[in-house]
């Protein structure tokens, strides 16, 4: 892949995060589920893509970084908001709690 295409690749793939992203906002503030574990690899790809281009192609990229970026950011937000509400595991259970439980669990299951 020649880098120009490289460069017009990366930059696609950010347009589709970001669309996820924006979908996820709207369905979260409908308050519906939402499921993001396409995104991890998506993004893992796109560092990837960058990262094998020149330095000075690669900072062309950084405007649209930083909206993707601002997306996360306000997703993040949606969410805090959605469920800020609901108590916060940490303070319900220590690890040794969970770990005499998933102890307790796994002599059923062998």
């Amino acid at each position: 892949m020649t880098n120009s295409v490289a460069s017009e690749h990366a930059l696609s793939e950010i347009e589709k995060v970001h669309a996820v992203l924006s979908t996820a906002r709207r369905m979260t503030n409908d308050g519906r589920s939402i499921d993001l574990s396409a995104v991890d690899d998506r993004i893992k790809r796109l560092c990837e893509t960058i990262e094998a281009l020149p330095a000075a192609q690669g900072r062309t990229l950084a405007p649209a970084l930083a909206a993707l970026l601002t997306e996360f950011d306000s997703l993040a937000q949606d969410l805090n908001e959605r469920f800020s509400g609901l108590p916060n595991l940490g303070d319900m259970a220590t690890n040794r709690d969970a770990a005499s439980a998933y102890n307790k669990t796994t002599k059923h299951f062998p």
